[in-house]
């Protein structure tokens, strides 16, 4: 149905409309807070606590360097502890790639590229990745899967 204004006429796609506003409603709550930021900042800062907390206690994460699925909290602190040992550990966002969707409503994934990069005998390493997270907004910032794993070269 369209609309004139003048000489010009808007035509309106109801589910291009819908889309829009539920996008901008995920894009809010993955912005309010601030769920995949905190994560790439508890990285890069290397507090081991404070990243870890950020997983739910029935999280799964599918890591970029392990072979096996960790399932409990001590096998993600014991991964994430394993990372920060490495000189210069941290990540790097490609915020260009972010895709973020509702899955439900108490629930919503980010989807995108990261950059994990070391020093490794005096030479910077650096290990392009994809990654879905999972979050809940029942906790802020809770995350209940993450999947991360090295895009081949």
């Amino acid at each position: 149905m369209g609309k004139g204004v003048g000489c010009l006429t808007f035509h309106f796609n109801p589910i291009e409309v819908e889309e829009f506003f539920l996008s901008a409603i995920i894009q809010s709550k993955i912005m309010k807070y601030n769920l995949l930021e905190n994560w790439v900042t508890e990285m890069n800062g290397g507090d081991l606590g404070r990243l870890t907390s950020l997983y739910s206690q029935d999280a799964i994460l599918f890591a970029t360097f392990e072979e096996q699925p960790l399932d409990a909290p001590n096998l993600i602190h014991g991964y994430f502890k394993s990372f920060f040992s490495l000189e210069g550990a941290g990540v790097e966002l490609d915020s260009s790639t972010v895709t973020n969707s509702e899955l439900g409503e108490n629930c919503c994934s980010s989807t995108g590229l990261y950059t994990f990069f070391f020093m490794e005998n005096g030479h910077l390493i650096r290990q392009k990745a994809r990654f879905t997270f999972i979050f809940t907004d029942e906790q802020p910032g809770a995350i209940l899967h993450h999947h991360s794993s090295l895009i081949p070269s």
